[in-house]
């Protein structure tokens, strides 16, 4: 069976921990991804296959979880702030 195309939207290693983060697509035309389409997110070795909404409730979920974590332990904000301070 054939494989579809997919897009590499996004792969990046964050440097200050060395986690390998990577989100890939089907590669199809703009604003057609559906919910019978598959997103693959790969965090190191562990990689999450989900439907476009899943992913959507995923980071809705981690951006809410942060938000307490900031909240309770709000020295880590300059962790966050220097994480996408990126250097040349």
């Amino acid at each position: 069976m054939p494989t579809k195309p997919t897009l590499e939207l996004l792969d990046m290693i964050w440097p200050e921990t060395g986690l390998s983060t990577t989100l890939n697509v089907p590669d199809k035309p703009r604003d057609t991804l559906g919910e019978d389409d598959q997103v693959q997110l790969s965090i190191d070795f562990v990689t999450l296959t989900l439907s476009p909404l899943e992913l959507i409730q995923l980071a809705a979920f981690l951006r809410v979880s942060m938000d307490e974590i900031l909240d309770r332990h709000p020295s880590l904000q300059r962790q966050v702030v220097n994480a996408f301070d990126i250097k040349d």
